[in-house]
């Protein structure tokens, strides 16, 4: 009998330590990703595979939720513009309320009311004089003898502009190199629109846009905080890198530039299909460039057509968009639902070569580098090592050739993607560098204990 205790408590014990390390295991991982400046089109390596230019989605976005947080919570705080200012549950107080809850209030402060200064209702009294201006007196004269008579010494200070301030926290990001800051007319309301409306042929759909605007570039170095007990991951601060020496070899060595050096702090497990994939973004923006295809923005873009189930293409106007409806209705033919889907995805999503599709509203970003790196334990003899899946996307201008062909003297260029992707097992506490013809990416990963909690 005691032999089958003690065999069932060893497998007990065995049985749920894995279980128990999942939750025991977290480590500091620092990135240097740096660029080669070489032309892809100078390289005698030829890239067959044509990486994707859509953004990749990753389960942890640490640094694009940096650069653009957030605003849904505050966009949905925002009351609708055709709706009254006042909650529905506080009703909208009269003039004689206003006047009375501030009477009251002034007698809960102990004033005493100047026998020279005329009282509310004796104002009201007076036919010449409207309730409006009577109120607006009494605050008046009430925040004349506040504040006491007028001085010399007193200066107006100046409103400080949302300019002034939007560039101050442009600066305090980091971010040295920038255009003017202009900021967009603010609404203190959301406009009202329908889900769904039926505009220029077709039906459109309506989300609102809570995204903010990409920078022109991801700043080298990005102020997190240390946070030792946090649940989940976050970005480290600049005091907890610890390849400043080597960081600082990179930007000076010719031919090299340095793009970004990052750390972060994440739990990781066991087994790759369970890692968790980090997204990585450095250098420039080509956003505003080129669109998801490659192409430069500007170009007209062939008129969309709709393809009916009878693989007659159609032009769908106002007119005759029910009887075309009622015709494909009659028809009896299923549409899967995938493909009914698929019209409604933008092209991103279509894109193959991502984790998953983007959604980043209005204000899409196509960077320089884009990818992942997953970071994940593997039992080897019994033994667990640390193991890095990185995939990264590097995208160039380079000349169009078939487009630059017609002899015309500016040449026409196409943003292309050359993708790259590596596995290997690492050691902590290691340097680790991953070598391309185009750019380069230095990682080492440190073991962190956190703190126990009371």
């Amino acid at each position: 009998m005691k032999y089958v205790t003690v065999t069932a408590y060893l497998l007990l014990l065995f049985t749920c330590a894995p279980v128990h390390a999942d939750d025991d295991w977290w480590f500091d991982v620092e990135v240097i990703l740096f660029d080669r400046n070489l032309s892809i089109d100078d390289l005698n390596e030829k890239f067959e595979e044509q990486g994707s230019l859509a953004p990749t989605v990753a389960s942890m976005d640490l640094i694009d939720n940096y650069l653009r947080p957030d605003i849904s919570a505050l966009k949905q705080g925002l009351p609708r513009c055709d709706a009254p200012p006042t909650p529905l549950w506080i009703p909208k107080p009269s003039l004689e309320q206003i006047l009375a809850t501030h009477t009251r209030w002034q007698a809960e402060q102990g004033f005493v009311a100047d026998a020279a200064q005329p009282s509310t209702d004796k104002l009201n009294e007076d036919p010449s004089l409207p309730a409006a201006s009577a109120a607006k007196t009494v605050d008046q004269m009430d925040l004349a003898q506040r504040l006491g008579p007028p001085t010399d010494d007193k200066q107006t200070t100046p409103p400080v502009t949302a300019e002034a301030i939007a560039g101050y926290w442009v600066a305090f990001s980091g971010i040295n190199d920038y255009a003017p800051v202009s900021v967009p007319d603010f609404h203190y309301c959301e406009q009202p629109q329908p889900w769904l409306t039926y505009e220029q042929g077709q039906w459109q759909t309506h989300f609102p846009d809570n995204t903010l605007p990409a920078p022109e570039n991801v700043p080298e170095f990005l102020e997190g905080r240390d946070w030792p007990r946090s649940p989940v991951a976050h970005l480290l601060p600049y005091d907890k890198l610890e390849l400043t020496d080597l960081s600082r070899q990179i930007r000076q060595t010719r031919g090299l530039k340095r793009l970004l050096h990052v750390a972060w702090r994440q739990p990781v497990k066991f087994g790759q299909d369970n890692a968790e994939a980090v997204r990585l973004i450095a250098g420039n923006n080509y956003g505003t460039e080129f669109d998801i295809s490659g192409k430069p923005i500007g170009e007209e873009e062939p008129t969309a057509e709709i393809v009916t189930p009878d693989n007659d293409v159609h032009s769908i106007t106002n007119d005759d968009f029910f009887t075309q409806l009622n015709t494909v209705l009659n028809q009896g033919d299923p549409i899967p639902f995938s493909e009914m889907m698929a019209l409604n995805q933008p092209e991103s999503i279509m894109q193959p070569g991502s984790l998953a599709g983007a959604k980043e509203g209005n204000n899409l970003a196509i960077w320089q580098l884009d990818g992942y790196l997953k970071v994940y334990l593997k039992y080897i003899n019994r033994v667990p090592y640390l193991h890095i899946d990185s995939e990264i996307q590097y995208r160039q201008p380079i000349v169009d050739k078939e487009q630059s062909a017609d002899g015309s003297e500016v040449p026409v260029l196409q943003l292309t993607s050359v993708p790259f992707h590596q596995v290997r097992r690492v050691i902590s506490k290691q340097v680790h560098y991953f070598d391309h013809p185009l750019f380069g990416m230095v990682v080492e990963i440190r073991r962190y204990k956190r703190p126990q909690g009371d």
